[in-house]
């Protein structure tokens, strides 16, 4: 049986939760080999199974846990005789490769036990209990993040590693706060570089590392998600486009219908007519997926959507 939630458009700088789910997987359901563009750490509750990374092959139980990392090359496939069942977290954030750090949790250090006595299965159920809200969803599930990512740094034995990504995140930040300040005037890739100390490269470098979007398409989205807020208040579109560094009406239009699906006039008379608690009103938007696995491991849904658990 499989339960999964899958967040399409995550909102946050810090920390964003991309999928979460349980599945007891049918014999030889397998993965890979693939990568994925963001974290997902996967705890095995029961049976197993075989993850492959970085050349090296591991034989995984029950009480055991794996860490896929963006952009590695894995495989991981269930035992014929006794498939694992497992729980996984998908995330990414400025702040994700930080936490897992303190959790002694790496690309070199992919392969773990949580000592957790459950409590990590218990908070991806929650996750997926708190998937169906209506109202507070995305906070108590960014809470329930962070508490899983606790449970990771206070299990016994960790051996934390200590690289250069708290600078990186500095510089980062620094981008980061620049554009929340900034994005109404006529900000650049250029300037944010400059303004950073950083050369536009590594400055697009560091946006693609921590937070899987480049400098421009982060910066359109936040002016689109501040577009959104305005859009509820009495401003014309004219206005709102202005507000948010766009002189030209039309082609603020078409950023905001690449970005949201809609028009923002279609997008604003849709928060009247479905209500502040309906889809309309939170564009982030959610899909959710109950199936049960047949023997070919395609779920019901695409093909895509079966495997990128």
């Amino acid at each position: 049986m499989l339960t999964k939630w899958v967040f399409p458009d995550p909102g946050n700088t810090d920390l964003n939760m991309y999928r979460c789910g349980i599945e007891d997987c049918e014999p030889g359901h397998s993965w890979g080999p693939g990568v994925r563009d963001h974290y997902l750490v996967h705890v095995v509750l029961g049976g197993f199974g075989e993850f492959r990374c970085g050349g090296q092959l591991h034989r995984l139980g029950r009480g055991d846990a794996f860490l896929i990392a963006p952009g590695e090359v894995v495989e991981y496939r269930a035992d014929v005789a006794d498939p694992w069942s497992y729980a996984w977290v998908g995330f990414h954030g400025l702040k994700a490769e930080g936490l897992l750090r303190e959790a002694g949790v790496s690309v070199r250090q992919p392969v773990f036990r949580p000592d957790d006595d459950g409590r990590l299965e218990a908070l991806v159920r929650e996750m997926l209990s708190a998937a169906d809200w209506k109202r507070g969803r995305d906070p108590q599930l960014l809470g329930l993040l962070y508490q899983f990512l606790a449970v990771l740094a206070r299990r016994p034995g960790v051996v934390r590693e200590d690289p250069q990504g708290r600078r990186q995140e500095e510089y980062l930040q620094r981008a980061l706060d620049d554009i929340a300040t900034n994005f109404a005037g006529p900000l650049t890739v250029a300037g944010l570089a400059r303004r950073a100390g950083l050369d536009r490269t590594y400055l697009y470098s560091l946006f693609m590392d921590h937070l899987g979007v480049s400098p421009k398409d982060y910066l359109v989205r936040f002016r689109v998600d501040q577009a959104c807020s305005l859009l509820r208040t009495p401003l014309s579109v004219a206005e709102v486009a202005r507000s948010v560094g766009y002189d030209d009406p039309q082609g603020f239009a078409r950023v905001f219908r690449r970005i949201r699906g809609t028009p923002p006039g279609a997008w604003r008379r849709s928060l009247t007519e479905e209500g502040p608690a309906s889809g309309a009103a939170t564009p982030s938007g959610t899909r959710r997926i109950r199936s049960s696995a047949s023997a070919s491991g395609i779920m019901t849904g695409t093909r895509e959507e079966s495997c990128d658990r």
